[in-house]
């Protein structure tokens, strides 16, 4: 069962019929991560099942003392809307398989148009989101809402998606929440949030976000810290170069 590089593992199919898919990722700044997180919690999403790798650092994450699997996919059917998080950043070497498992199984389920929440970092203290489409159609969806990433490159895991989405034919969009350094920034999160309630009609408050700004800021901080900590330890012999 657990041969293939990358899986995904459901705990029941998905009632979303032409759902909207998307993904937040650890990155620059937490902006994916936090945002993704937040909207599950905000949106009251329902578990429906995770992703499982022999690339991920072998931790679980602990939610309310249960258990569970650092990277996690929960729905909310009546939006039609499908999110993907997690917990630990996704090494180069393992962003590949992920991103191809993704986006196959986004294609399964039907899946209308995948968006890729991250951050980029600019010497600046405007948070203005910055988008990137997989295809130019798509692009104007995007003016007045975003800046168009006009030049540049995406890193990670969402650059990876937004890569394969071109190859496969699937409509995406990248969002990239503007902040100053690789610290948690919610602001940031919160404005990526924004922006995809203007383009897409989600209608998530982000004014809890805005208020826990700090706390979470300090919560995200200790968070990564034990997942870098438990991921050299575990993975320095078989990728040298993880962390």
């Amino acid at each position: 069962m657990y041969h293939d590089p990358v899986q995904v593992i459901l705990e029941r199919e998905p009632r979303c019929r032409n759902p909207l898919l998307i993904e937040g990722f650890p990155g620059i700044g937490l902006v994916g991560n936090i945002a993704s997180q937040y909207m599950i919690h905000e949106l009251k999403m329902n578990y429906l099942g995770a992703m499982t790798s022999r690339y991920f650092p072998p931790l679980a994450v602990l939610l309310g003392g249960v258990v569970n699997m650092p990277v996690r996919i929960y729905e909310r059917d009546d939006l039609d809307l499908i999110l993907l998080t997690s917990d630990i950043p996704i090494h180069p070497l393992a962003s590949y398989d992920m991103s191809r498992e993704i986006v196959r199984w986004a294609a399964s389920i039907k899946t209308r148009e995948i968006v890729c929440l991250a951050g980029i970092t600019l010497m600046t203290d405007q948070r203005r989101v910055f988008g990137a489409v997989s295809h130019a159609e798509l692009l104007e969806k995007l003016r007045g809402v975003t800046e168009i990433f006009e030049l540049g490159t995406i890193a990670g895991i969402s650059g990876s998606i937004m890569n394969e989405c071109r190859l496969k034919g699937i409509p995406a969009v990248c969002l990239l929440g503007e902040t100053m350094s690789d610290e948690p920034d919610p602001r940031s999160a919160a404005a990526t949030i924004d922006a995809l309630n203007r383009i897409y009609g989600l209608n998530v408050s982000t004014a809890k976000l805005l208020e826990r700004a700090a706390e979470i800021e300090m919560q995200m901080q200790q968070l990564a810290a034990q997942v870098k900590t438990s991921a050299e330890e575990a993975t320095a012999k078989e990728f040298p170069m993880y962390g």
